[in-house]
């Protein structure tokens, strides 16, 4: 049985000339939400609705993206500025029902502007709401939500697992160099490798030239060129103070080959790569904050890299050894990872083919 097709102005009363934008300058804290395109902003100290509403987003940018969710309800008192849609609708039903609905199609077509692209008003009323009756309505939606709780929580175990594989890991890493047995060191950088800071070049991207070499920065790879000043192994340190306090990204890699580097990553040339790799595990594992110098522009000069002690075995086949395990370890613990992101990813496109089938008629 075909549906009837309406918009949302014949199923929702729209509430957007209630909606109030404050600036953050002039906002008063207090409890009440702050609703903007996405969710919650922030919390003023007095409110505009006490209701159930159902907020849709008029950022074009994150309705393209779907990096949040689009369409989102809200329960009793709070503010909403003039980045989303307020609507109100008489069953709770429906309003749930709409709002999986639009999660489940792209909006692309109906989002206008180019460089502040969003979803006004007339485009919103504009999108086609397939409406079955109220009984459908709430069967659908009393299916979909049991499903999407069992996958809420496959997905909360998935992630709590990814945690406990990293966390597994880290923790024996912690546990190899907090052992420091007989014939253990304390040495500093540039005493066990040479620097080649010198020796890096920076090109701005529109000077770099495209090729096959790898072109690194701070944490890794940033472009590909077309020639190399390295073709070694080494060891990158990234200067980059932001990203060694936030440790979003590796800080320490080594890369062997033909490659440039430019200047925000420390170069250094070890003679043995039982002692590069054990170096740079072991600056993955420490805080290196009281090294990091500069206010606005935090980095790791050289000087400060330099008198980072490290422990290490004097043996370089010890340092192997180690390494071996570690890396060993490495191997496992990124093999769950996989298995756990691929997971999460399943449970994602399970809940799409979920919607797909719920506003198909099919379930």
């Amino acid at each position: 049985m075909k549906w009837p097709t309406k918009t949302l102005d014949q199923i929702a009363e729209n509430l957007d000339s209630k909606r109030v934008p404050i600036t953050k300058s002039v906002r008063s804290a207090g409890r009440y939400p702050y609703q903007g395109a996405s969710g919650i902003l922030d919390f003023v100290a007095d409110f505009i609705f006490d209701e159930e509403l159902l907020l849709v987003s008029e950022d074009g940018a994150n309705l393209l993206a779907r990096s949040t969710p689009i369409a989102f309800p809200v329960s009793g008192k709070c503010w909403v500025n003039n980045h989303a849609h307020v609507l109100r609708f008489e069953d709770e039903a429906t309003q749930r029902f709409v709002e999986l609905y639009l999660e489940s199609i792209p909006l692309d077509d109906y989002v206008t502007g180019a460089a502040q692209p969003k979803l006004n008003q007339k485009a919103l009323n504009s999108i086609p709401i397939p409406v079955p009756p109220l009984p459908e309505q709430q069967r659908i939606v009393g299916i979909l939500d049991e499903a999407f709780a069992g996958i809420a929580t496959a997905k909360a175990n998935a992630e709590k697992n990814l945690r406990n594989a990293r966390a597994l890991f880290d923790s024996h890493v912690h546990a190899v160099f907090g052992k420091r047995g007989t014939g253990w060191i304390e040495t500093t950088l540039d005493k066990i490798a040479e620097n080649l800071d010198s020796k890096r070049v920076p090109i701005t991207k529109s000077d770099r030239k495209s090729g096959g070499y790898p072109y690194y920065g701070a944490s890794g790879i940033v472009d590909h060129v077309a020639d190399y000043i390295f073709d070694d192994d080494i060891l990158l340190i990234s200067e980059d103070g932001a990203k060694l306090l936030a440790r979003s990204t590796l800080i320490a890699f080594s890369v062997s080959g033909k490659c440039w580097v430019n200047n925000h990553a420390h170069i250094l040339k070890v003679e043995h790569m039982a002692t590069q790799r054990f170096v740079e595990f072991y600056l993955e594992s420490i805080k290196l904050d009281e090294y990091i110098t500069g206010a606005s522009q935090t980095n790791l000069n050289q000087k400060a890299m330099n008198s980072i002690p490290i422990p290490i075995p004097k043996n370089v086949e010890a340092q192997g050894r180690i390494v071996k395990g570690i890396e060993t370890l490495s191997v496992e613990t990124e093999r769950f990872e996989s298995l756990y992101q691929q997971k999460l990813a399943a449970l994602d496109a399970l809940k799409k083919s979920l919607l797909h089938q719920a506003f198909s008629g099919s379930i």
